[in-house]
């Protein structure tokens, strides 16, 4: 177990899980790093390397040449001229108007007893000679500097405490090497303060925070990854479903009602303002020079997509009382050609090509979530006998964890004993059976393994390891995965709500891997390695999951839910399913 491990243990342990100090790593070296290049040093490959805060970091000084990485803790060697490692606090290095304030990290902002402050520094490194660590704010002026000087056989956690309230809006941290320093670093990040209350309030504020560092207020729309730049990758989906978290979060006080508004609306204006086929949003958007944002390249208009967006607006409208907002949805919703999408048998098409003529091949058949989705928005279009159909149920894709929980994000009524009318399966049957899988899959296929130990599981789509693994959807029906997605664990285990809920988001914050910035992207079964990647999708499912959980942990009244059941338009979607 790596030393930082040792350290977020011993914190769990002295603190308990309520008021406890906790780590948030700015960046953990060996996940994060570059390696080195067989033709040369390593350099920095913005899609693969980036921080814990989903920010980007870069090199400075003339000794670059110093750093050598080999895939384990980074080493400067002592030959050469100074030099020096930045990391942006909030947003990109090019980002002005994005800054930390240190006196929460979740960046929520909200009142005194619900923020996290930063109380020191804390530094892993070991070697010989003199380095500098500095906070800085946009200029790059140090509002904060601290020296230390290394000595070979000295601990190598080295922690530097500091006065939040004191510091103002910070951008930068950086760590300088002197020359002739010899150094091998291994995590740089803050020992923050964890807020006096229950475990299933706190997973819904860091995944809120973690959701809303991915979104674009300036555009209305969300990115996909918290560390590319606005308009170059934005998820349609995930821009609803951030309206829908964010509409919760205003409506329990945790973010300023007329903020959030205004937010929902430049979303919806900007979503309405979408090129579109047969009526049908795209699945991914990129800015083009006007400033206007079109179908990404290479993506396709996605029905599913579609589906997730609106519903989530429409309901984020009914939470924060928006007519306008309202209005615009259903308008969008009724200008929808789901005949030219479905089949003679009744299946409905994953969407059309970029080309916005041509019909995808792949269609909502499985049973599951997403195919509910899209059935339930068919069946708000006006004026038409909804033909869509999916076949019977009650095991999806793979055993994807997300698939059959995301449509009770949404719609309460999936919570109900009773057989739906369209395929004839009791949904919590099938979801207490496949989180009873996902429950004993770590330990069946890699008994004794650290994540079995702890009681850490998840299986479904995202990263399929390191940056840079690329995408994949896991299940429990494939033997041997190693990679396990948190946002599973916590979709899961919210259907439930209470001391189960309560009990699993404890596991993961004894495991080390619950930071004040949210849920990694994976963790491996070792629990050593994970992906700090933020990624709006799992953000979105992780923060609305546990904002039901944590309602059924208190008791209601979930506003979700309660918006609807009052909503004709969500309750015509779901009298395909129930009367």
């Amino acid at each position: 177990m790596s030393n930082w491990r040792w350290w977020l243990l011993f914190l769990c342990l002295i603190g308990g899980a309520i008021a406890a100090p906790v780590w948030q790593p700015v960046m953990i070296y060996p996940l994060s790093f570059p390696k080195d290049r067989p033709d040369g040093p390593a350099k920095i490959n913005p899609f693969e390397n980036f921080t814990h805060l989903g920010t980007d970091f870069g090199l400075m000084g003339p000794g670059e040449a110093r750093f050598e990485s080999k895939g384990g803790p980074v080493k400067i060697r002592p030959d050469g001229e100074w030099t020096g490692i930045w990391h942006s606090l909030a947003g990109l290095a090019m980002d002005a108007n994005r800054t930390m304030d240190p006196t929460d990290l979740t960046g929520l902002l909200g009142e005194d007893r619900l923020r996290v402050p930063a109380r020191a520094v804390i530094f892993e490194a070991s070697g010989k000679g003199d380095v500098r660590i500095e906070l800085a704010d946009v200029s790059r002026r140090p509002i904060w500097e601290t020296k230390l000087r290394l000595v070979p056989g000295q601990q190598p956690r080295h922690r530097f405490e500091i006065q939040p309230a004191e510091l103002g809006q910070l951008k930068f941290l950086n760590i300088i090497f002197e020359p002739g320093c010899s150094v091998e670093i291994s995590s740089v990040g803050f020992e923050a303060q964890r807020p006096d209350i229950e475990p299933e309030e706190w997973i819904f504020q860091v995944s809120l925070g973690k959701l809303r560092r991915c979104h674009d207020a300036v555009s209305g729309l969300t990115r996909d990854r918290a560390h590319v730049p606005p308009g170059v990758f934005d998820s349609v989906a995930s821009s609803g479903m951030h309206a829908l978290a964010s509409a919760a979060a205003a409506s329990e006080g945790l973010l300023d009602r007329e903020k959030v508004a205004a937010e929902i609306r430049r979303t919806t204006a900007v979503i309405a303002s979408l090129p579109r086929a047969a009526g049908f949003l795209p699945h991914f958007t990129v800015r083009r020079e006007d400033g206007s944002a079109s179908i990404h390249p290479g993506t396709e208009f996605s029905t599913v997509d579609s589906a997730i967006a609106l519903q989530s607006i429409r309901l984020a409208a009914v939470i924060l009382s928006l007519p306008d907002v309202s209005a615009e949805i259903e308008k969008i919703i009724a200008g929808m050609d789901f005949d030219f999408l479905t089949s003679p048998e009744g299946f409905i098409s994953h969407g059309i090509a970029e080309d916005g003529k041509t019909p995808l091949i792949g269609r909502w058949k499985d049973w599951g979530g997403e195919s509910a989705l899209v059935l339930a928005m068919e069946t708000m279009v006006p004026n038409r006998l909804p033909q869509g159909r999916m076949d019977p149920g009650p095991r999806v894709y793979r055993g994807v964890g997300f698939i059959i929980e995301i449509q009770s994000l949404l719609y309460p009524d999936f919570d109900r004993p009773d057989p739906d009318l369209l395929a004839g399966t009791v949904w919590p049957n099938a979801r207490r059976e496949l989180l009873s899988r996902q429950a004993v899959y770590v330990s069946e296929q890699w008994p004794g393994s650290p994540a079995a130990n702890a009681g850490i599981f998840g299986l479904s789509a995202g990263e399929a390891g390191m940056p840079g693994a690329g995408y994949s959807a896991n299940g429990v029906d494939m033997p041997g995965v190693r990679w396990l997605h948190p946002h599973a664990m916590v979709m899961g285990l919210a259907q439930s709500g209470g001391q189960v809920f309560s009990d699993g988001i404890r596991r993961l914050e004894q495991a080390g891997v619950l930071f004040p910035q949210g849920l990694p992207e994976n963790i491996e079964i070792s629990v050593d390695l994970h992906n700090p990647m933020q990624g709006s999708l799992n953000a979105s499912f992780e923060a609305i999951a546990s904002y039901h959980g944590w309602r059924r942990a208190k008791g209601g009244p979930d506003v979700i839910d309660q918006a609807c059941l009052a909503d004709p338009l969500m309750r015509k979607g779901a009298s395909r399913f129930y009367r």
